[in-house]
């Protein structure tokens, strides 16, 4: 099982510390003493009195937080999407700021690392025809919505990733002149709910998503 660092933040709203230890032990640790009413508001998500759990919705599927940890479909949710959550629970974040969108190297004062191009921006590139000619059908099932585009291409997207970070998606076409592009961008403040390097996981989750629903539909 890998080794995942996760930040630490202020005791507050029922939030406690976690540690740099294994991501099994981890979990089990901080949701073990997770005040999930207090959370639920924060972060907005639905808290289930019934079974004390929180239901949190990202990328269209409904995850269930619970003591002992996330699921997805009454499973475990993979490990990256675990992580993904995990650090939105934990997260000091409270109100979404969504403009201006920033790319992922705007969180770094660098350029976007190579790899976020590749594992991406390029893979959701060679579907933009797709993504445009089924967008009716597939946005929905992501939470996203159509919106004006920013640079004038073939279709923009708003996606609720989770309820406080949002993606700005860019599709072109491929054309004559020029190869299909994306382009993904993140809600101003995004740095506030997740890590750099969970955001960068969280738009792969996105990309296989979006990917594995345009081979069903």
């Amino acid at each position: 099982m890998p080794i995942v660092i996760f930040r630490v933040f202020s005791m507050q709203a029922g939030l406690i510390p976690i540690q740099c230890e294994k991501r099994g032990r981890s979990v089990v640790k901080a949701l073990e003493q997770t005040s999930f009413p207090e959370v639920a508001a924060r972060i907005n998500a639905l808290y289930n009195e019934v079974d004390d759990a929180l239901l949190l919705a990202m990328l269209g599927q409904e995850y269930v937080v619970r003591h002992e940890g996330i699921f997805l479909h009454g499973q475990k949710a993979p490990d990256s999407h675990t992580g993904v959550i995990l650090e939105y629970v934990f997260s000091p974040g409270t109100v979404l700021s969504m403009l201006p969108w920033r790319s992922i190297g705007d969180f770094t004062g660098q350029a976007a690392p190579a790899d976020f191009r590749k594992k991406v921006e390029l893979p959701v590139a060679q579907y933009a025809g797709d993504v445009v000619a089924r967008a009716n059908t597939v946005l929905e099932m992501i939470d996203a919505k159509t919106v004006p585009s920013l640079i004038n291409s073939d279709l923009a997207i708003t996606v609720r990733a989770l309820p406080k970070v949002l993606l700005h998606v860019e599709f072109s076409q491929e054309s004559q002149d020029f190869p299909a592009e994306a382009w993904v961008l993140f809600s101003h403040n995004a740095n506030e709910f997740l890590s750099v390097a969970s955001m960068q996981t969280l738009a792969e989750i996105f990309k296989e998503r979006l990917l594995g629903l345009l081979r069903i539909y």
